[in-house]
């Protein structure tokens, strides 16, 4: 959904896009922990942690020579869409290193994943309640996103082999979403989405074929 609306909060005036986000990591971090337990609930933090300050960082690299002239930029902005693309590549990164030490098994794996995905939904409903738009488009957003999310948190409750169809039906349902959103297939939260689909997807099958493996 497209940004219209800004809100103050203090001397700041924040797009509505910076609410919907952090309310939805709170919601995302308090389901994950409440399910499944502290640490995975801290792994899910560290990732929102290293997102943001990367975000905020990248800025030194996509405008150096204002950071240089005015030091004091790094507190007051960030790097914008293509600083968040960075941060989530450090993120991807990141559990893929974790993933190759050993230190993310099935839970943690599946925790991180539940997390990106009640991240992106919460975030969803809060940019249609956030903002003004398109009918429609916010119907379909709040419906189906909802829908989703109360099977997700159903099906992944459950044992199973579910973690694989799980990741891809993420992706479908918000590409079908995204197509009667303002920026169709070419937003930000799509792309998010198909990028952690996909990673999740991936893990998860090599992590089943490991699992295999040693039943074998």
């Amino acid at each position: 959904m497209t940004v219209t609306n800004y809100y103050i909060i203090g001397s700041f005036t924040v797009p509505s896009s910076w609410i919907a986000l952090i309310v939805a990591f709170v919601v995302a971090y308090s389901a994950v922990r409440t399910r499944y337990g502290k640490k995975h609930a801290e792994i899910l933090s560290d990732a929102f942690f290293y997102l943001v300050i990367v975000w905020k960082l990248s800025v030194i690299l996509i405008d150096f020579s204002t950071v240089i002239r005015s030091p004091l930029t790094v507190l007051y902005f960030h790097g914008g869409i293509l600083g968040f693309y960075f941060g989530l590549v450090f993120i991807i990164g990141k559990i893929l290193w974790g993933v190759k030490k050993g230190r993310y098994h099935t839970d943690g794996l599946i925790s991180l994943f539940s997390g990106a995905v009640l991240t992106q939904v919460v975030f969803q409903l809060l940019m249609v309640l956030l903002n003004e738009g398109e009918w429609v488009a916010q119907g379909m957003t709040i419906v189906v996103f909802t829908l989703f999310a109360v099977y997700f948190w159903l099906i992944s409750g459950k044992s199973g082999n579910w973690t694989i169809q799980l990741a891809l039906l993420f992706m479908a349902v918000h590409v079908f979403v995204a197509s009667f959103q303002p920026k169709g297939l070419v937003g930000t939260p799509l792309i998010t989405t198909i990028v952690n689909g996909i990673l999740f997807a991936i893990l998860f099958s090599l992590e089943r074929r490991t699992e295999n493996g040693m039943e074998e």
